[in-house]
């Protein structure tokens, strides 16, 4: 039979008060409820720690010995509780995050040196990936994602942070050219893509009705990177469908043109994914929230 911590707390208790009275005056438990429990110790242990009488009540010597590992293990769980009291009330900690480039490169820098000010007792492990990271096996604390619709793992909990659109894009110069063609005829342009489509991509498009159109190209230039295709754009190597974010700067310049207006993708969802909300650290709570009461304000500067 096994030990129960509950009953080496009660035996504990009565030993330190004096006996079963004093011990239920002390701690409000019933001295027939501490009685059963420091019956049931000495059972698992098969040995008597209290003798007991009815005037009387004497610890035995292998009950006083006991007592003594019994204080030592009840301020040693004090201990742990005071330091889980600690971790669900303070923000501190390392934070291990995944993020696309593009999305990464659009949030900048600013937005996660403003959390870490406001924190700063929390060192925050960016990870630049476009691969989609196991949150368990590799060990991360939350992952940004952005998604046509808002399927995902079931195993994960997902935050909604907003939505992006992409439009087409080009360098003045082909614009005019683009300016010339049908969506359908779009292919016979050089094409730019975001991710690894170097033999064959395709953009699902719609119009301003809501009519979709899968426009089938073969890119020019490909890169996993959503800012190095942006600027591949503004060389004029290519359209490229790209997020109005990632690029309201150039378009605000003149150095990009939005190109067949009535034609985009369907909007994009950005999350932040994470294993659960139950036992969520502070540290991850207000990371969390922080990026989805950051992200309002930096989908507000992007053009319509």
């Amino acid at each position: 039979m096994a030990m129960d911590l509950d009953d080496l707390r009660s035996f504990a208790q009565v030993v330190r008060h004096g006996g079963f009275s004093a011990a239920e005056r002390a701690t409000g438990e019933r001295k027939a409820k501490l009685s059963r429990r420091v019956a049931r110790l000495e059972q698992a242990l098969g040995i008597r720690l209290i003798e007991r009488s009815t005037r009387n009540l004497r610890v035995t010597d292998v009950g006083r010995e006991i007592y003594r590992q019994c204080e030592t293990i009840a301020e040693s769980i004090d201990a742990a509780e005071a330091i889980a009291a600690r971790s669900r009330s303070q923000v501190s900690g390392n934070l291990r995050v995944s993020c696309p480039p593009g999305l990464a490169r659009y949030l900048g820098t600013d937005v996660f040196a403003r959390f870490l000010t406001l924190y700063p007792d929390v060192h925050l492990e960016m990870h630049i990936t476009s691969q989609r990271v196991d949150l368990i096996q590799e060990r991360f604390d939350a992952a940004f994602r952005v998604d046509i619709d808002a399927t995902h793992d079931q195993t994960l909990t997902m935050r909604q942070l907003g939505r992006l659109d992409r439009i087409l894009v080009a360098a003045p110069d082909l614009a005019m050219q683009a300016a010339a063609v049908t969506i359908a005829a779009l292919a016979t342009l050089p094409t730019l893509s975001v991710g690894e489509h170097i033999e064959r991509d395709e953009w699902p498009l719609v119009d301003a009705r809501g009519h979709p159109y899968a426009l089938a190209h073969h890119p020019r230039f490909c890169s996993n990177d959503s800012a190095v295709v942006r600027d591949a754009a503004v060389a004029g190597l290519g359209v490229a469908l790209l997020s109005s974010m990632a690029c309201s700067i150039e378009l605000q310049q003149g150095r990009l043109v939005h190109i067949l207006p009535d034609w985009k993708t369907s909007e994009g969802i950005v999350h932040v994914v994470f294993t659960t909300r139950t036992g969520m650290s502070p540290t991850l709570r207000a990371f969390i929230d922080y990026v989805a009461e950051s992200f309002p304000a930096l989908t507000a500067g992007a053009p319509a």
